[in-house]
């Protein structure tokens, strides 16, 4: 028998105190396309929708595509955006069914303009057009803040397993899988939440160290293995820039029917979350002691990486604080680059200019100041681009990603890729795509919290990770939360 099943890809992890909005032209910039262009436009590449795509073919389901968009994290989603992308889904849903299922990556940490908790309406919405018969799998971001209106309105919830997030295509393929078996009738998937009064938790997801996630992932996966009713134990550390009453932390097993035994494990499981809530496995250093740090290290088989994590453009900081920046230049560093400050009027005044060119510039720091504000440098313009390339991954294989006119400014012994838009630096194409080798260097700092240990873990002799208190910054008590259900931890709750 051929299934015929809804999918599409709406992601965005939403930084709510970020004063940019998130637009079409940022989902153009990244990944954005409909109905039948999808499958070309995402071919190769480590997004999900080519693991429906795979397991569609297998199990010879027909594939109704609606949409596929990602943009960079940043503010708010526009009414625009959700009208075009969510309305595609609902569009379709109205006119092209009836269907057997429906497959859906999203993010799990998008909020729009209008609706805090924006995939629990998306699936709301859906769930009213489709019927309760209907079985409806979401894949979602390890980051996911999952509501009780997400675990309502969807059957199966299967997050990523990996951050730095690399098994975004095989975490589809499970979710696919678990819904044939739903539309067969081989069973009844259902959605058992438990959540704690927490901002963050799961040592932020990470699974590149022995922690509180790595365990419960492996226990997890062995309850899958051992019990046929357990479809999947799905775990989210939350993402803790968002200012509404269910973010954080949560854990959602997909289990065989509604028994309480079901929501027991995702209890259970939460209550080592919770036991567990102090562990953490970075450092966080300041600029300063960064630089003293730097200056003992022995020098070792490869670049020492600084992450300049609480300015990630990928939790939705604006990538354009200057603090570590300035500490490098006022260190003089020696074969260091810095990647990367998004500062469009100094990229295109360096286009302008021309490779060659001596300039004096104020750079960065143009969108708030008080997370590092413009400094004054002069330098060479030693290349320029129009920042097109294609990542080579792990993270993002097989993804163009666009910076907009690129230039590298070389000052004394740093070189810094300067850029018109926002990106999180996880790629080495980032700086290779520019002529900077970043395996010459001695020094190598990106704006990124975590992400880049893909690719940049594997040639650094050491990693440092900042928090200068930029937008993204882990001391939560510098956010002005005004939505949050209190109390919680790590603001009241200790």
């Amino acid at each position: 028998m051929t299934f015929r099943v809804l999918t599409g890809l709406f992601a965005h992890e939403t930084n709510t105190f970020s004063k940019l909005p998130t637009t079409l032209d940022n989902y153009r910039d990244f990944v954005l396309a409909f109905g039948e262009e999808i499958p070309e436009a995402v071919a190769g590449s480590m997004l999900e929708l080519n693991g429906v795509i795979q397991v569609g073919a297998a199990c010879d389901w027909d594939l109704i595509h609606t949409v596929a968009a990602w943009a960079t994290p940043s503010g708010p989603v526009t009414r625009e955006v959700w009208d075009t992308c969510a309305g595609r889904v609902f569009e379709a849903a109205k006119t092209q069914g009836p269907f057997d299922g429906v497959i859906l990556a999203l993010h799990g940490a998008m909020t729009t303009i209008d609706f805090a908790d924006a995939e629990g309406q998306l699936l709301s919405e859906l769930r009213d057009i489709v019927g309760r018969k209907i079985p409806i799998a979401i894949t979602l971001d390890l980051h996911a803040n999952v509501t009780r209106l997400m675990a309502q309105h969807a059957n199966i919830i299967c997050a990523f397993r990996t951050y730095p997030h690399v098994d975004q295509v095989e975490t589809a393929v499970r979710a696919a899988y678990i819904l044939e078996r739903a539309m067969k009738g081989e069973v009844n998937p259902c959605v058992h939440l438990a959540r704690r009064n927490m901002l963050v938790g799961l040592d932020h997801g990470r699974t590149t160290t022995e922690n509180p996630m790595t365990h419960l992932l492996s226990r997890g996966v062995s309850l899958e293995n051992n019990d046929p009713d357990i479809l999947s134990v799905s775990l989210h550390a939350g993402f803790s820039p968002a200012d509404f009453p269910e973010v954080g932390p949560s854990v959602a097993v997909t289990a065989d029917g509604q028994k309480s035994c079901y929501t027991a494990i995702a209890e259970d499981f939460m209550q080592y979350v919770w036991d567990q809530r102090h562990f953490d496995s970075n450092e966080y250093l300041s600029e300063a002691k960064t630089m003293e740090r730097l200056a003992i290290l022995d020098p070792g088989a490869g670049p020492v990486v600084i992450a300049d994590a609480s300015d990630n453009p990928g939790a939705g900081a604006y990538g354009d604080s200057t603090f570590l920046l300035k500490s490098m230049l006022d260190a003089n560093l020696e074969n260091a680059a810095f990647g990367m400050i998004c500062d469009p009027e100094a990229a295109n005044t360096m286009v302008d200019e021309g490779v060659g060119a001596l300039i004096n510039i104020q750079l960065g720091g143009k969108i708030d100041p008080s997370f590092g504000p413009p400094i004054p440098i002069t330098g060479e313009v030693i290349a320029i681009t129009d920042g097109t390339y294609i990542a080579q991954g792990p993270r993002w294989r097989g993804v163009t990603q666009k910076l907009g006119p690129t230039a590298v400014l070389r000052t004394g012994g740093v070189d810094i890729v300067v850029a018109s838009k926002r990106i999180q630096c996880t790629e080495l194409e980032t700086f290779t795509h520019a002529g900077v080798e970043p395996l010459d260097k001695a020094v190598v700092a990106v704006k990124s919290m975590h992400h880049f240990r893909a690719a940049f873990g594997p040639i650094a002799s050491h990693i440092l990770v900042v928090d200068s208190g930029a937008l993204a910054t882990k001391d939560y008590h510098r956010l002005p939360y005004r939505h949050l259900s209190r109390p919680i931890f790590p603001l009241d709750l200790e």
